[in-house]
């Protein structure tokens, strides 16, 4: 008789334990949280500066201070590049070439040219 009790004790002792253990025949359990969607990385075409006013075109859109694009508002728009808040991160983006590095027409050439003294 007490041999059966001792089995009754242990089989639920066991079945209270086995609850945690999974069988790795089943399916896995659906993630709890969302993976992200995979996001292009954004895209800088251009800086401009008209009149000291510096402007970018970033993802396509005409961007300023303050502009927001999708999930990205631009915080500052730097002389070759923007800095921008994604996300609750605040990263940079700058133009792949220096603007030191773009020939620009020497202003001479260009009064020769158009005959303005």
């Amino acid at each position: 008789m007490k041999g059966l009790l001792w089995i009754g004790v242990l089989s639920l002792t066991w079945t209270a334990n086995a609850e945690g253990v999974r069988d790795p025949t089943r399916p896995p359990l659906p993630e709890r949280h969302a993976a992200a969607a995979h996001e292009p990385a954004p895209t800088l075409s251009a800086v401009l500066n008209f009149n000291g006013e510096r402007s970018a075109i970033f993802n396509g859109h005409l961007v300023r201070r303050g502009s927001t694009v999708g999930g990205y508002t631009i915080d500052a728009v730097l002389e070759d590049g923007v800095r921008y808040r994604h996300a609750g991160l605040s990263q940079e983006l700058h133009m792949s070439h220096p603007a030191s590095l773009i020939k620009r027409p020497a202003v001479d050439a260009l009064q020769a040219s158009s005959g303005v003294p």
